[in-house]
C-alpha cells in the first residue's frame, strides 16, 4: 500500500549567528492510510520540527516530503491550498479566532475552500456533536473552558475530512482528567471518520493508544517496543 505520507532522509537546519544546529538528520517517516502513529521523545529533540516539515509548514533542509507519492515541494503556490484539503492540525494552543463562534471556528478550513453551503454547517454541526459541544457551538471562545476551546480546535482539523491530522501536544495545557477524555473522543472521531493521525506527545497513555510509538533522537525515528513506550515518553 502507498504510504499517505512520507519523509525520506530528510535533514532540518537551522542557521544561527553562532552556527548550524542540526535538528533532524536522515530521517525517514512512512504514515499509512488510516494509521495513528505517535512521536515521543525528549525536549528539544526536533519533534514540532518533524511535524511542521510533515505538514508543509516548513521546508527540509534536505531530503523529501511526499503525499502519495508526490513531492511537497512539488506543489509550489498550491501548497497552501492541499494543505487545507489533505491535513487537519491541532496545536498544544487552540488558535481560535475570538469573534468567531465554534461553529463559525470549526466551518474555517471549508470557507477556505469555497463558498459554504447546508451541507458544510451540517457536517461542523455534525462535529461539535461528536465531541460534546452540541449545546456550545454557538459561544465565543471566551465564553469556553480551555477543554471545549480544544474541542473545537479537534473538530476544526476534522472538517475538510483530510486523509491525516497532525497534533502536537495537542492536551498538553489540559489537566490529566480532561486530556484523557479528550484524547478518547479524538481516537474514537478518528476511528469513526477513517483519518490517519500524527501525534507528538509526552503523555504515555496517549501515545499507548496509536497503532505504533516511534522515538526521536539524535535526529532520527525508531520504533519504539510496547515494554519500552513507559520510557520513551
Amino acid at each position: 500500500m502507498e504510504p499517505l505520507l512520507e519523509a525520506r532522509g530528510v535533514d532540518k537546519i537551522y542557521r544561527r549567528r553562532q552556527g548550524e544546529v542540526r535538528v533532524l538528520s536522515r530521517c525517514d517517516f512512512t504514515l499509512a492510510p488510516g494509521e495513528a502513529v505517535a512521536i515521543t521523545g525528549p525536549s528539544g529533540a526536533g519533534k514540532s520540527t518533524l511535524l511542521n516539515v510533515l505538514g508543509g509548514l516548513d521546508a527540509p533542509t534536505a531530503g523529501v516530503v511526499l503525499h502519495r507519492g508526490r513531492e511537497l515541494a512539488r506543489r509550489g503556490d498550491r501548497l497552501a491550498a492541499w494543505r487545507n484539503r489533505e491535513l487537519g492540525f491541532v496545536f498544544q494552543s487552540h488558535f481560535l479566532l475570538p469573534d468567531f463562534t465554534a461553529l463559525e471556528n470549526v466551518l474555517l478550513p471549508a470557507r477556505m475552500s469555497g463558498p459554504l453551503d447546508a451541507a458544510a454547517r451540517a457536517r461542523a454541526t455534525g462535529l461539535l456533536a461528536a465531541l460534546g459541544l452540541a449545546e456550545r457551538s454557538d459561544h465565543l471562545p471566551g465564553e469556553l473552558s480551555g477543554g471545549e476551546q480544544q474541542r473545537v480546535a479537534v473538530a476544526r482539523a476534522f472538517m475538510n475530512r483530510p486523509g491525516a491530522v497532525l497534533a502536537d501536544e495537542p492536551f498538553g495545557n489540559l489537566d490529566r482528567a480532561k486530556g484523557e477524555d479528550l484524547s478518547r473522543l479524538l481516537f474514537e472521531l478518528r476511528a469513526r471518520e477513517g483519518t490517519a493521525l500524527v501525534i507528538v506527545t509526552h503523555d504515555r497513555s496517549l501515545a499507548a493508544r496509536a497503532d505504533r510509538t516511534l522515538l526521536l533522537g539524535d535526529g532520527r525515528l525508531a520504533p519504539v517496543a510496547p515494554a519500552e513506550e513507559g520510557r520513551a515518553s
